[in-house]
């Protein structure tokens, strides 16, 4: 609904924008119990009810995120990869698909590319929150700086991390990414038939070798290629259960077969 994106060109304010519609939305669905059914005239009497609120909100949220623009771009990759980091942490292994072995030690683990992105944004805009000189940027506005950085820069930290081989802990046990599958071959909440969707591949790093050598994160991103990913389950399927995501944003993420 961009009826004020010309009045404020920062890409960040834009997206608070679509936020503040969207809560505008909820806010009239909730003091309307009957509202009209047709979308079109349902959104029309949104903008026409919240209009004013939306612009005001806008106009002080540009100016602050102006104001913080210099040190957020500054500290935008970083921010990024802690929080990366703190999304792995905070997860439960059994709310990943499991590639490989089982629970509770799994070997390889998998949930959608546009999850992690999607957790990522919302770690980072807790993150924000706790900086001394982001506290007066109301959620709304957090929330927006933390999916622009993840919009323009996660993909970029993500293969980073895939590249350097770095360690991450789920639930204390260490991972590396192994592999980022583009349009793999996945179902889907209860779904009956395959989607496409891009999925994030971790490979559990062991302590030691069959030999007693040490393990590395680089030997735990050759077993997945050299023996795992040739023995993937043709029914592998990711629910979204633990990452309180339904079924309709697992769909929107991914292309039919």
């Amino acid at each position: 609904m961009g009826m004020f994106s010309l009045l404020f060109s920062n890409p960040v304010t834009k997206i608070l924008e679509q936020r503040l519609w969207e809560v505008a939305r909820k806010r009239y669905l909730e003091q309307h119990k009957d509202p009209i059914k047709d979308t079109a005239i349902l959104l029309q009497n949104v903008r026409e009810e919240y209009k004013d609120w939306v612009a005001q909100m806008l106009k002080e949220g540009d100016e602050k995120i102006k104001a913080k623009w210099g040190q957020f771009k500054h500290e935008m990759i970083t921010q990024l990869r802690l929080s990366l980091t703190g999304l792995l942490k905070l997860s439960k292994l059994e709310s990943y698909s499991i590639e490989s072995g089982q629970l509770p030690y799994p070997n390889a683990i998998a949930a959608p590319y546009e999850l992690v992105k999607r957790g990522t944004a919302e770690v980072m805009a807790l993150l924000l929150k706790q900086k001394i000189d982001f506290e007066n940027l109301s959620d709304d506005e957090l929330q927006a700086l933390a999916i622009y950085a993840a919009d323009r820069r996660f993909q970029e930290v993500l293969d980073d991390a895939r590249r350097n081989v770095e360690r991450f802990a789920i639930e204390g046990y260490p991972f590396a990414i192994a592999e980022i599958i583009r349009q793999d071959a996945y179902f889907l909440s209860n779904d009956e038939h395959h989607s496409r969707i891009d999925i994030v591949i971790l490979s559990r790093v062991t302590e030691t070798t069959s030999d007693g050598s040490e393990n590395t994160e680089r030997a735990a991103v050759k077993r997945w290629f050299n023996q795992e990913r040739k023995n993937r389950k043709d029914k592998r399927r990711f629910t979204g259960v633990g990452w309180g995501i339904g079924p309709e944003d697992l769909k929107s993420w991914s292309n039919e077969p």
